[in-house]
């Protein structure tokens, strides 16, 4: 574990620093990030996060750098994790957040549709969808108003850390006025018809509700009897078949 403050041993549940991981678990400020598990710690500082207070369970020891590292006791570290079988280190990160119009550049620079999230209310979901995106290799990803914070510590877990590899931005439906946007849905036109690469942006919606605007749609084959499938599933088909249609 590589420091630049003198560790310290908190064995304290009413630390303030123990509090504020808590806090952090609940509710994030912007540009702040709760980070837990060295696997999305090394995917956030890879994409240039800085951590700013690395916190390590007694007797663990960790190669990465934080402006500040303590140690907490078994018993204050199991407050504080959020992961059923915790793996020894948290940490609080800082990064900026991209603006939609950031965003949308990006996805037009790289030839790729913006991946918009339209109400997408499970983080682990949307962290799913994150990890698709940035393995298909799609830029950018756009949360609309309902969805789940991208990164949450729940999303930030589920998309393993990858979701640092994409620009993320808050947006609303304003923001996409004017974008041939295309929507994942039933009823939609069958995929092999549509031209998925040559959309400005491909929106994914609540499985509970579907898209909150009416827009061209774009559906997926299913066997009788099957309705829909999971929408992080959903996006995972959609983003490969971009992906090799690009790549003709």
């Amino acid at each position: 574990m590589l420091r630049t403050v003198s560790d310290s041993l908190i064995s304290s549940p009413d630390n303030e620093l123990v509090k504020r991981l808590r806090r952090l678990a609940a509710e994030r400020r912007p540009g702040e990030l709760l980070l837990e598990g060295p696997r999305v710690i090394g995917q956030a500082l890879a994409a240039g996060v800085r951590l700013e207070l690395l916190a390590v369970r007694e007797g663990e020891e960790f190669e990465f750098e934080a402006d500040r590292a303590v140690i907490l006791t078994r018993g204050v570290f199991r407050n504080v994790a959020q992961t059923e079988h915790p793996q020894g280190v948290v940490a609080i990160g800082r990064r900026g957040e991209a603006s939609f119009a950031e965003a949308l550049a990006a996805a037009r620079a790289a030839r790729w549709p913006l991946v918009v999230l339209d109400r997408v209310q499970d983080p682990g979901n949307v962290g799913a969808i994150a990890r698709t995106a940035a393995a298909a290799g799609a830029p950018a990803l756009v949360a609309l108003e309902g969805t789940a914070d991208p990164f949450g510590p729940k999303a930030v877990r589920a998309s393993a850390g990858h979701v640092f590899s994409l620009l993320v931005a808050r947006a609303g439906w304003a923001d996409l006025e004017g974008l041939r946007c295309l929507g994942a849905g039933v009823g939609g036109k069958p995929v092999d018809e549509v031209d998925l690469a040559g959309a400005e942006a491909l929106v994914l919606g609540s499985e509970a509700h579907g898209l909150s605007r009416p827009l061209e749609l774009v559906a997926l084959p299913m066997a009788p009897g099957v309705e829909s499938l999971n929408v992080a599933a959903a996006a995972a088909v959609l983003l490969y078949e971009i992906r090799r249609r690009r790549d003709w």
